[in-house]
């Protein structure tokens, strides 16, 4: 009996022990399950805390946008770039350009090409026009900073509406016309889009189908400005640096136009711009530009 009787406790000591295995064990899975679960939560607050930060910066990269000066037109991006590369742009909107300009000319197969020349020869070196060659033929050219000739397409992809832009229509042919008239009417926005050229009919030619655009005259003596004041196409008439004065620009408000002036590389310069009042310049130094019109407004 008495063996039975510590037989039986023994048993119930080994249950008991058994028990407190399992609900250890319990205790065990318990404590890992909830370290996994909070793991988790934090993995998620971490998340959702990054997300926050990324949304933050993208709302304050906006912001920054937004406060891009209005008056200042990019021509090269900086004098340190290579000529129409991607990087140049990408650094004078950094630098604080709202506009940037670009120069094209048109393939054979009617695209538009990041260009200010039809000879390939001084930004790739190749002896060739532009306007002879198919897209393919271009895309395999090179430019002597290294890199691809740019299609406009892809600067307005890569902006988008972020900046304003100004397109240089160097050749006014009517092929060349009608392959800027396509990409605006297939890109357009006239609220960021306007129109340069030195020609008086490159302009007229583009009233009739595109009046909504913005149209800027590239002067270069009085004679042109006087006429320029007179056409009713004109929206903005822009002189080189050498005719900037106060009459002129007065001259031009004074014919519901806009005046501007062309290429403002120094301070003295971009200063005496703000000074006449005059509605933006283009310029090849953002960075400089930026400094003289922060100063000139302080």
């Amino acid at each position: 009996m008495r063996r039975k009787r510590k037989k039986n406790k023994t048993l119930a000591a080994i249950a008991v022990l058994l028990a407190l295995c399992l609900l250890a064990g319990l205790s065990i899975v318990g404590t890992v399950k909830k370290r996994a679960a909070d793991a988790r939560e934090a993995e998620i607050a971490e998340q959702k805390a990054a997300e926050a930060a990324a949304q933050e910066e993208e709302a304050k990269q906006k912001e920054e946008t937004a406060k891009k000066s209005e008056r200042i037109f990019a021509y090269r991006g900086s004098s340190e770039d290579g000529l129409y590369t991607m990087a140049s742009y990408e650094n004078a909107v950094e630098a604080g350009a709202g506009t940037i300009v670009v120069p094209f000319v048109v393939s054979q197969d009617g695209t538009l090409f990041v260009a200010d020349d039809d000879y390939a020869q001084e930004l790739t070196g190749y002896g060739g026009y532009f306007s002879g060659m198919v897209d393919s033929q271009i895309d395999n050219l090179e430019t002597k900073s290294g890199t691809k000739v740019l299609k406009v397409s892809e600067v307005f992809d890569k902006f988008g509406t972020d900046v304003k832009y100004v397109l240089d229509l160097r050749y006014t042919s009517e092929r060349n016309q009608e392959a800027l008239r396509k990409f605006l009417e297939e890109n357009g926005n006239e609220d960021v889009i306007s129109v340069a050229c030195n020609y008086f009919s490159g302009l007229r030619a583009l009233e009739s189908s595109l009046p909504d655009v913005t149209k800027i005259f590239m002067c270069q003596d009085e004679a042109s400005y006087n006429e320029a004041r007179f056409a009713d196409y004109v929206d903005t008439i822009s002189v080189n640096k050498d005719m900037m004065s106060e009459e002129l620009c007065k001259g031009a408000h004074e014919y519901d136009k806009k005046f501007s002036a062309w290429s403002l590389n120094s301070a003295e310069d971009v200063k005496k711009a703000i000074d006449i009042g005059a509605d933006f310049f283009f310029t090849d130094e953002v960075a400089v530009a930026v400094e003289a019109e922060g100063g000139s407004e302080e």
